[in-house]
């Protein structure tokens, strides 16, 4: 049950009550507005933030991992507030979504900074017709020593910046069925919802041809709303075309014309020299790739994997998806993961560059079964011939999926 249900009674008054003020932002809802409106609302959130729970930990005294709770989704946190303000609520669905009034973008987010926990909502207003009413940004702060609500305080705290968010709409539009009426389903392009500064995942692809496609891992790309591929000065939209959620890869279309695209070689060797290149923390350095220098360390990846092979190149997040080339530019694999170094802290163990690669044998039977052009390069892990890095980069590109 949500320990904020209480706190929260008190905001959410008929019509004939005092007006309610939400504190410092001074955010008034009108008292002769009767709430919950009879406005039928559609609500969109990212589909990555929709399904995330805050873990937290409850009860108090001696804690074990078996205190660790999960707190609402963030659909059941913002549907929970939406009810307060309107008699219909739902998600937003890009088909199959019920006429509505209003639809309401809101992208949540949470971050520490100064030793507070900041959660905030930016927000976007369309009508039943597409058409932008309204946007704005909510932020609530906590700060240690100040009161939680409850041992799920990260979920109280999101749902106060969303609740924040619909006291604003509903003070500025006071909606009612008759000022917005429900329309069929409008002609909002997905594109409009989506936010475009912050990409939901970010990760890394290369050129397998001169058309233009792309391979990457599949977790990158999935769920997106769009996809772009960064490559140089360029900058194009992709499509996914062929994915496998088994081996993690996925091709993406971008009928961009590319010079530069990797050779796939297949028998890699135990002990070899590799190269990992990817875009890792895209969030927080400049969009450059990074090259990172290892070995082939063993030919089996994580428990149940297929065919995966372990390196011992250095990765971060957003590194996924790029190729793992041999010294003559040639992609033995496809980097798909690592371990979480945290977890097995805990445990005591510490493992240090221990990542994981698809096999690029595993590749090539992916790619030909979805009539995918690609070249094979020399199976000679000894042959002369080595490149450059920089022959490498140009084919190597930066992915954002955007929710």
């Amino acid at each position: 049950m949500r320990k904020w249900a209480v706190a929260l009674a008190a905001l959410w008054m008929v019509m004939g009550s005092p007006p309610v003020s939400l504190g410092a932002e001074g955010v008034t809802l009108p008292k002769d507005l009767p709430l919950p409106t009879d406005a039928s609302v559609a609500i969109y959130l990212p589909k990555h933030i929709r399904e995330f729970r805050n873990p937290f930990r409850s009860g108090g005294g001696f804690q074990t991992t078996n205190a660790l709770q999960l707190g609402a989704s963030f659909e059941e946190l913002t549907l929970g507030a939406a009810q307060h303000f309107f008699k219909t609520s739902f998600m937003y669905e890009p088909t199959g979504t019920p006429a509505f009034g209003l639809l309401v973008a809101i992208h949540p987010s949470l971050k520490r900074e100064d030793q507070q926990v900041i959660a905030t909502a930016h927000y976007q207003v369309y009508d039943g017709g597409g058409a932008s009413l309204m946007q704005g940004d909510t932020l609530i702060r906590w700060a240690p020593g100040s009161p939680a609500r409850g041992p799920d305080y990260l979920g109280n705290l999101s749902e106060q910046a969303i609740t924040r968010a619909l006291t604003e709409i509903v003070a500025q539009l006071r909606p009612t069925a008759s000022k917005y009426p429900s329309q069929g389903e409008a002609a909002v392009k997905i594109e409009k919802l989506i936010d475009r500064e912050h990409p939901a995942v970010s990760g890394t692809g290369f050129f397998l041809n001169r058309s233009g496609q792309i391979l990457t891992a599949a977790h990158v790309v999935h769920d997106c709303a769009s996809v772009d591929v960064h490559y140089g000065k360029d900058s194009v939209a992709a499509t996914t075309t062929a994915n496998s959620a088994l081996l993690d890869l996925a091709v993406l279309e971008t009928h961009a014309n590319s010079e530069h695209f990797l050779r796939l070689r297949d028998h890699a060797e135990l002990a070899e020299s590799v190269i990992n290149v990817g875009f890792p923390l895209q969030t927080l350095m400049t969009d450059t790739p990074t090259v990172t220098r290892g070995t082939l360390s063993s030919r089996a990846g994580l428990s149940g994997s297929v065919g995966q092979f372990q390196f011992s190149a250095p990765i971060q997040p957003g590194a996924s998806g790029g190729p793992v080339v041999d010294v003559r530019g040639n992609v033995l694999g496809v980097a798909v993961g690592t371990l979480n170094a945290s977890e097995l802290l805990k445990s005591g163990v510490l493992p240090q560059n221990v990542n994981f690669a698809l096999e690029s044998r595993y590749v090539e039977k992916f790619l030909q079964q979805h009539s995918v052009l690609f070249t094979e390069g020399s199976a000679d892990a000894h042959a002369p011939g080595e490149v450059s890095i920089d022959e490498v980069l140009p084919a190597v590109v930066s992915i954002k999926c955007y929710q």
